[in-house]
């Protein structure tokens, strides 16, 4: 085959532009279209000639080769005309002679500082930096969603902003800082997007930390589809990332930088303070940091991941470390004493509700009186801090109360020592439950959290409510219901459907009667079984079950009747569902309304609750409205007359209560996967049996 000769290739001419038009060009000698390969590579101005100014100075071949994209682009608006443009030019002052060493030729050279716009567009870096870099300026709360960017999660990128969002989301339900220094401002979160990855500038403080770990759960306005699984696991592993950061930070802080260089000398001052770096509350101590940390990882471990054992991990960790700060003890007055406090009765909070989820004895004695720590204060409401630690107290005893019912009945023991201390319970829990029914203050449901904190004392006035009667379901609910299930899986003390016995429908027919039945004693009524001093038997069957031929003398294994307990339960739960419904919402875009406010203005998802831990006290709730719906549908199910209008009137309110439970899991489940399972459970039972009217 022949050789077939290169032939050279010529640039094309480009004729020069003469006229108006050439006023408008935006440098005195435009750059040319047709650069060559030199100028090209150096990415430095062509003059178009052959050869060019450049090559030529440089003594180097130059060379034109057409780019393999395509030549110049194609216009896709018309070339204004010369008559339109020449008004304009018109206008203009004429052209000055300039000094040739102000040209701006000589400001667009290498190293003059100026990049040409065809470099600004093929430079990566640029476009990256310019595009992802910084996003925070770009992606406030008042951002409309955005479409396709795939899963994303909140980040922020300073602690004053941590802060910020902590005092939105967190703090009204979990007030362990002191209240805000200065006012709140909207929360101005910046986006973490699975599909770009970028470093991540992380707190030094593992209570920052902590708290984006909470926050991270939180789903972004932004997100066109939050609930998306792709979307819950990505600010899943994030939150996580955050909270092992966290407690790495409380372990590195707490090093000592001998031991890893001269461990011989690390004990000859290992009482010291290592810690360097700006605190991150302005009142609160730095060494109180770690505390906070602990205390919210384990309500994160409870909540998110489902993870009781570490739950109480974290909070055995907090109270060793406040303890050995002497937090309980401390009454100092200075400018920390508020801070001091908050953060030893929030851990005394956390480590009492590490032993009701659990179910199990706390790891110390909760009423010692060496606990002399005043109670921290709320300038709007001075008994809403003592009477929220109040109640977790009476909650945790009713707990304890429960384990050594359960015992009794397991073991067949004397029930007389559970008999005398659900009367002492009772006297104890009445007078408290009233007080919180008339003491709930009011404000609106978005309220911002400001110095006076009102939004805080409504929070935990509602709390309080909660709890003590929650505590009050726990020691009335084995006399009024013996515990039947309802929830196919284990939540807190409720038995799950697995372990439900042969009898339990015909229990459910025969309550409220089954436990008015009595044990062998010494005051005169009829049973005749051989078994009865069992006292699961007795609980079990009622006084018409045994045989006329043989009477036992008996006396009652509970104070109350079944009816008085069921009927205790029942008004316990109504008002367990009106206080949820009375919490607070976040407020991220600090618009006060009369509704729950929303994650953002673009977004119709509800701003979710935070710092569940009281979350069982739902499940109980739940557990009585069930219970009295399927007894009333049960009794009064054919009924026409006036009992059966009576009967609707109660299936209604049953159904309103239990659907502010729902939406209170829903709310909870928005941002914490743990408590979804609770609310999935409650869902399936609402719509499998509760009939609502159309």
């Amino acid at each position: 085959m022949a050789e077939v000769q290169a032939l050279p290739i010529t640039r094309p001419v480009v004729p020069a532009q003469d006229g108006p038009n050439a006023a408008r060009k935006k440098f005195a000698t435009p750059p040319v279209k047709i650069a060559c390969l030199a100028c090209r590579a150096s990415r430095t101005r062509c003059t178009g000639e052959t050869p060019c100014a450049s090559c030529k100075s440089r003594d180097r071949p130059c060379q034109y080769k057409p780019s393999r994209r395509g030549g110049p682009r194609v216009r896709k608006k018309q070339r204004p005309s010369e008559d339109d443009v020449a008004p304009s030019v018109e206008s203009k002052p004429p052209d000055v002679d300039m000094p040739s060493n102000l040209l701006v030729e000589n400001y667009i050279n290498p190293g003059a500082g100026l990049k040409n716009l065809n470099e600004v567009i093929n430079d990566s870096d640029t476009l990256f930096d310019t595009l992802f870099s910084n996003t925070t300026n770009f992606t406030g709360t008042t951002t409309p969603p955005i479409s396709e960017a795939g899963p994303m999660a909140r980040s922020y990128t300073s602690d004053f902003a941590i802060l910020n969002a902590y005092y939105i989301w967190v703090h009204p339900y979990f007030p362990i800082l002191p209240p805000p220094a200065s006012p709140v401002l909207p929360d101005e979160s910046g986006l973490l997007f699975e599909s770009k990855p970028m470093d991540i500038n992380e707190s030094l403080s593992p209570a920052a930390l902590a708290i984006s770990a909470i926050l991270a759960l939180v789903p972004c306005a932004q997100d066109p589809n939050p609930l998306a699984e792709e979307s819950i696991l990505f600010r899943r592993k994030y939150a996580q990332f955050l909270a092992q950061s966290a407690f790495e930070t409380i372990e590195t802080e707490s090093d000592h930088p001998q031991s890893s260089v001269e461990p011989s000398r690390a004990l000859e001052d290992s009482d010291d303070e290592y810690i360097n770096r700006q605190p991150f509350h302005p009142n609160l101590p730095l060494e109180l940091e770690s505390v906070v940390a602990y205390d919210i990882l384990s309500v994160y471990e409870y909540s998110q991941r489902g993870n009781l054992k570490r739950m109480r991990s974290r909070a055995n960790a907090a109270l060793m470390s406040a303890m050995g700060m002497s937090l309980h003890t401390n009454n100092e007055e200075d400018p920390f004493s508020e801070a001091r406090r908050r953060v030893w009765w929030m851990t005394y909070v956390c480590i009492c509700q590490a032993s009701i989820v659990s179910n199990s004895k706390p790891s110390f004695d909760v009423f010692t009186p060496s606990f002399t720590t005043k109670m921290p204060t709320i300038a709007t409401d001075a008994e809403a801090w003592p009477l929220f630690v109040k109640s977790q107290q009476a909650i945790l005893t009713a707990t304890q109360f429960v384990i050594d019912l359960n015992e009794a009945l397991r073991r067949h023991a004397d029930m007389s020592n559970i008999y005398q201390k659900m009367v002492e319970l009772e006297l104890l829990l009445e007078p408290l439950v009233t007080a919180s029914e008339i003491s709930v203050s009011s404000c609106p449901p978005s309220q911002m959290v400001d110095q006076f904190e009102l939004s805080v004392a409504q929070a935990l006035r509602c709390m309080t409510r909660i709890k003590l009667n929650s505590a009050r379901i726990k020691v009335h609910r084995y006399c009024a219901f013996f515990d039947l299930p309802v929830f196919p899986r284990k939540n807190c003390d409720l038995r799950p459907v697995q372990e439900k016995g042969n009898n339990d429908g015909q229990e459910l027919r025969h309550w409220p009667s089954c436990c008015s039945t009595l044990i062998s004693g010494t005051s005169g009524h009829s049973n005749s079984s051989a078994t009865a001093s069992s006292p699961a038997h007795s609980m079990r069957s009622s006084p018409s079950d045994g045989g006329q031929s043989h009477q036992s003398i008996m006396t009652p294994i509970f104070p109350f009747s079944s009816h008085q307990s069921a009927k205790i339960c029942l008004k316990s739960a109504l008002s367990i569902a009106q206080a949820f419904d009375l919490m607070p919402y976040p407020n991220p875009i600090n618009q006060v309304s009369d509704g729950p406010s929303y994650i953002g203005p673009f977004s119709n998802v509800i701003s979710p609750r935070t710092m569940p831990s009281f979350a069982c006290c739902a499940m109980q709730c739940a557990y009585v409205l069930l219970m009295v719906h399927a007894k009333t549908q049960t009794m009064y199910s054919t009924w026409s007359t006036d009992a059966g209008s009576l009967a609707n009137d109660l299936l209604s309110r049953l159904q309103q209560g239990i659907l502010s439970i729902l939406g209170t899991l829903e709310n909870y489940g928005t941002a914490f996967e743990a408590l979804s399972g609770m609310r999935d459970q409650i869902r399936d039972k609402v719509y499998s049996s509760i009939t609502f009217d159309t």
